[in-house]
């Protein structure tokens, strides 16, 4: 066996280099990843392991963004794939894990743009906002200590205008939490 040259073909299924492929992901460095995979199997990219585990849902896991985006770009990764332990894809993994710069990799389209790039293109990139706008508050839930804003303890099911601002002449254009 060569060094740089796999022994296996394109159509290698092999179980064994499955489970070396997912342990050199588990436990190796980002930089020397990409060569193993590409020396070791010819396959390596879209072979699972027992638990239906790819590599790009081991990569998506473990926060190895690099990875990641050269199994999408370069090995064209299979991002519907789901592993057999949960039915999850590899933004599934990657959301559960905290791995949010993986999952934000993941949803990028060819063109880099996320869900909410695709939303916001044919929206102005600055609102203005005028006094006569429209700014109600509206809350709802548990009302202990007051907390959201009305004048009881009572809890609310539904939504419910807040109306000490428009009471007090106070337009809300930013709330932070």
């Amino acid at each position: 066996m060569s060094l740089f040259i796999p022994d296996c073909t394109t159509k290698c299924r092999s179980e064994r280099h499955a489970d070396e492929v997912i342990a050199a992901i588990t436990s190796g460095s980002e930089g020397c990843l990409q060569a193993f995979l590409l020396s070791h199997c010819h396959n390596a990219c879209t072979l699972r392991d027992e638990f239906g585990r790819s590599a790009l849902h081991l990569a998506a896991s473990l926060g190895k963004r690099d990875l990641v985006q050269w199994l999408l770009e370069s090995k064209q990764a299979d991002l519907q794939a789901k592993d057999r332990e949960s039915g999850w894809t590899a933004l599934h993994r990657s959301a559960f894990y905290g791995q949010i710069h993986c999952l934000i990799a993941l949803i990028k389209d060819k063109e880099g743009l996320s869900p909410l790039d695709l939303t916001m293109k044919d929206r102005p990139a600055h609102v203005v906002f005028r006094n006569t706008d429209p700014t109600e508050v509206y809350t709802w839930g548990n009302n202990t200590n007051f907390s959201l804003g009305h004048g009881n303890q009572e809890s609310r099911h539904h939504p419910e205008i807040v109306d000490f601002f428009s009471r007090s002449g106070i337009y809300v254009k930013q709330v932070n939490h």
